[in-house]
């Protein structure tokens, strides 16, 4: 668990603003934010801000957390793992009609008598 910043705004919309004490926090959205009693806040869900001081926005789980959050307070992050997923073999293209090697007869001119 890393020291993340601490609180200086709760929005109108139910979001926290948070001062980073990281350094380059754009590889944090999505890592999940706690208190320093382990209590989960929520979210990082964008990075705002100028490149030397950046801004955290944390989406809090519910409304009630946003009762018992106190501003000027460290708050952590706990970054998630990367998942690897399994790739499952394409399935081959099926042959559509037409000769075999033929791309089709192509455009047809009829000219009249």
């Amino acid at each position: 668990m890393k020291k993340l910043g601490e609180i200086i705004v709760k929005t109108k919309d139910n979001m926290l603003i948070v001062k980073s004490y990281v350094k380059d926090p754009r590889r944090l959205v999505g890592a999940i934010v706690y208190d320093s009693s382990l209590r989960r806040i929520g979210r990082i869900v964008d990075v705002i801000g100028r490149v030397d001081q950046p801004h955290v926005v944390v989406k809090p789980e519910n409304k009630e957390i946003l009762d018992f959050v106190d501003l000027g307070i460290a708050y952590y992050y706990i970054k998630q793992k990367k998942r690897s997923f399994k790739r499952t073999k394409r399935k081959e293209k099926k042959k559509r009609g037409g000769k075999p090697g033929g791309r089709g007869r192509g455009r047809r001119t009829h000219r009249g008598v």
